[in-house]
């Protein structure tokens, strides 16, 4: 037997899981749907999805060596070619790395 369309979405939504929709004719605009909403499965004017969970943020650290600045992903690991032992890496700071959601196709 065939699947619906929606059947993922169906089955997380009836399971308690945030499902989010949007207006295909209108808008790019995805909506996260109310507890007490039901959506329009069987209307062919609506998209729908479950809503992406964020990721873990990704940092880039900050390192001053030797006098000089370093960025690493990793805290805990620092390669560097040529740096004074006597003077140890300090970590400065890090910068939180924000990558903008990929659009559903």
């Amino acid at each position: 037997m065939k699947q619906r369309k929606w059947h993922k979405e169906i089955k997380a939504w009836a399971d308690g899981v945030e499902i989010q929709e949007r207006y295909i004719p209108d808008d790019d605009i995805w909506i996260t749907l109310k507890e007490d909403d039901e959506p329009l499965w069987h209307c062919n004017d609506y998209e729908y999805r479950i809503k992406p969970q964020p990721k873990d943020p990704q940092y880039l650290y900050v390192w001053n060596v030797f006098n000089k600045i370093v960025l690493t992903q990793d805290k805990n690991s620092i390669v560097i070619d040529t740096w004074d032992p006597s003077v140890p890496p300090r970590c400065i700071g890090k910068i939180k790395i924000e990558v903008e959601d990929e659009r559903p196709r």
